[in-house]
């Protein structure tokens, strides 16, 4: 791209200061009217003629193209920077004359050969040691992209001298060179880098040097074309990155100078980057920090990435130990969360365990063409979606790889038109939650949303599997990336499947003694739990296995227990094959999603079973706790860990 650069003049200002020199006034000055103080005059020449000093800015046209047109203006306010004295002028209209230039005069207390530093705008000025000014801080972080908060805020100009005082005329003359003492304008057009580019109106612009910020805007009104004020640098690799309604872009350079004192145009071409899922929220709208998942939820066609981090070891821009540090070691709980080689996850990032993630592979989709393509981008799975959720909702399940092929960690993507945005408190009498409308994957065939299908979830495990067809106990049809039918799932009876083989085979369905693994942790889904009992009401302490989208967790058993208790209403549709829950007031639709073993469905259309994210035991030894019910009852019960089950995600608290 060609980069158009134009320099602004910044030539230096004559400024000549005199006191009234005329016969008539020798008498008048001849003895001061103070011991020391000067009276004094001086011109200040239109800043256009040599632009050394500036207010008001406007772009030049015609001739002046490339240039900014500056004018004094009244209350402008120069400083005097003399015997550690700010002395300050303000200017009057009647100061201006008729060719731009400024007439000013002042008394000033100072002696012959005094060193002084002359300053535009004196606000900028906070102190004075001797003719040295100390300036307040320049915030270059917080611009609003146009020449009138420049001019207002950050343009600083200053020249220095020495006040000549001779005879009995008290005189003040002086050639004072004024310039900017740091920064350049930059005035930056941005479009994008299509075969016709378009322009980009951006909300924010910041540029960097490095990773280092030298130069932002403050979330401003769209604009395509921006004014940034930024510091001298020589030889710095610039980045240029523009926040949109729709993404990010970004524009990099290396080598770039840039001086002060000086005015550059530049259009800039950029590229539209992947949006981060871990940084938009499930209604796709920018959060300002990082918050990770195992689930990522994508709302239109475009290119993401999610970063190689363990489910949610990230929350809220900072580390979250406790999502794969549990209790105590015992028993019945961890105290540490394997990863797919079976050593504890000791940070959130994969490669700060150790673990170089080489490539990305699509596992399944329940919708042909959902996602067209996947990478590694250094510490980032890419991944290309093919389709609007608006037109064609389904689910993805996408994983890294080691070089040998081994699989270290997995994430659900789910396009959908759902958001979150909308949900249900429900009160239990014991705890309040905030449920979500449908089913983790949920894919809506009618019915308002009530008719269609999910995915389901072996107990304690973050994989999800493929869903029914909605109407019947049979499996939803699922493609490889080319469009070929894949059977998605493999059923595999074991005695020795690990958590660790969960993990590096997120489509193999592990029976283990009822479990999914040999692990007979009660913390798998709620990290510091290490009770069975029937009505858990703590809030869900999230862990790196828990399948639900960034802020949202698999509940506790208090939001069903009362079901049992008698405190929850239940009302069978048989129309839309499912279940109204009334807990208190609010009405709840559970879908009869049936259940998943291994590669047999049941019960889809007249039975539903919801997992909690607490443990139980019972005849089956270890088990978990879920809502069941069918068209003629509804039950709080416990059932064996390797079913598969829907999942209704509630807030995280």
């Amino acid at each position: 791209m060609k980069k158009i650069f134009r320099l602004f003049s910044m030539a230096a200002l004559a400024l000549t200061m005199a006191a009234c020199s005329n016969d008539d006034n020798v008498q008048e000055n001849a003895q001061p009217a103070e011991a020391g103080v000067v009276h004094f005059t001086a011109t200040l020449p239109a800043p256009n003629s040599g632009a050394g000093t500036r207010t008001a800015m406007t772009e030049g046209t015609g001739g002046d193209a490339g240039k900014l047109l500056v004018a004094w203006k009244a209350d402008d306010q120069i400083a005097l920077c003399h015997n550690s004295t700010k002395d300050v002028i303000t200017l009057a209209a009647a100061d201006i004359n008729t060719d731009g230039s400024v007439t000013i005069s002042a008394d000033i207390t100072a002696t012959d050969g005094e060193d002084v530093t002359v300053v535009y705008p004196a606000a900028s000025v906070t102190s004075v040691s001797g003719a040295t000014p100390t300036y307040a801080a320049t915030d270059m972080s917080a611009q609003d992209g146009t020449l009138d908060y420049i001019a207002a805020n950050l343009d600083r100009r200053e020249g220095s001298g020495q006040i000549a005082v001779s005879g009995s005329k008290a005189s003040f003359q002086s050639q004072i060179t004024m310039s900017n003492s740091e920064i350049g304008i930059w005035k930056l057009t941005l479009q994008d880098n299509a075969a016709t580019p378009a322009p980009v109106s951006a909300t924010k612009v910041t540029v960097k040097n490095g990773d280092d910020v030298i130069a932002s805007t403050t979330d401003i009104a769209a604009a395509s074309t921006v004014y940034l004020t930024v510091p001298a640098v020589s030889g710095a690799n610039l980045t240029i990155e523009a926040t949109t309604a729709d993404g990010t872009y970004t524009f990099s350079k290396t080598g770039v100078s840039l001086s002060a004192n000086t005015y550059y145009q530049s259009t800039v071409t950029m590229t539209k980057q992947p949006t981060d899922l871990s940084m938009v929220d499930c209604a796709g709208n920018a959060r300002t920090t990082m918050w990770t998942a195992n689930c990522y939820m994508v709302h239109t066609a475009g290119d993401y990435k999610l970063p190689l981090v363990y489910g949610n070891a990230i929350k809220n821009g900072t580390t979250n130990a406790a999502a794969y540090t549990g209790v105590t070691s015992s028993d019945v709980a961890t105290a540490t969360f394997p990863r797919h080689d079976g050593n504890a996850i000791t940070a959130p990032w994969i490669k700060d365990n150790g673990i170089t993630v080489a490539s990305a592979a699509l596992l399944w989709q329940d919708a042909e063409g959902l996602v067209t393509a996947v990478g590694i981008d250094g510490d980032y799975l890419t991944l290309t979606v093919g389709k609007d959720a608006a037109t064609q909702e389904g689910n993805a399940v996408v994983a890294g790889k080691t070089s040998d092929g081994t699989i270290v960690w997995s994430w659900h993507i789910w396009v959908t038109k759902q958001t979150f945005a909308t949900l249900t408190t429900v009160s239990t009498g014991s705890h309040d939650y905030q449920v979500t409308p449908v089913n983790l994957g949920w894919v809506a065939t009618g019915g308002d949303g009530k008719q269609g299908y999910g995915t389901y979830y072996q107990w304690g495990r973050k994989d999800a599997f493929v869903p029914s067809t909605g109407t019947a106990d049979t499996s939803h049809t699922v493609y490889d990336i080319s469009g070929n039918t894949v059977t998605g799932i493999t059923y595999e009876e074991s005695t020795t499947a690990t958590i660790a083989d969960n993990i590096k085979n997120p489509t193999t369905f592990y029976n283990v003694s009822n479990k999914p693994s040999t692990a007979t942790y009660y913390n798998m889904w709620d990290a510091q739990q290490t009770s069975t009992s029937d009505n858990i009401a703590t809030p869900t302490v999230k862990t790196v296995y828990d399948p639900s989208p960034a802020g949202f967790c698999v509940p506790t058993g208090n939001l069903y227990y009362y079901v049992k208790n008698g405190g929850v209403t239940f009302g069978w549709d048989d129309t839309n094959k499912g279940c109204t829950l009334t807990f208190v007031t609010p009405n709840v639709f559970f879908p009869a999603s049936g259940s998943r073993s291994g590669s047999t469905l049941s019960g889809v259309g007249s039975r539903g079973s919801y997992w909690s994210a607490s443990p139980s035991i019972s005849d089956y030894t270890e088990t978990g706790h879920n809502l069941n019910f069918g068209d003629n009852f509804c039950a709080w019960d416990k059932s064996r860990r390797a079913i598969g089950f829907p999942v209704r995600a509630v807030a995280e608290e």
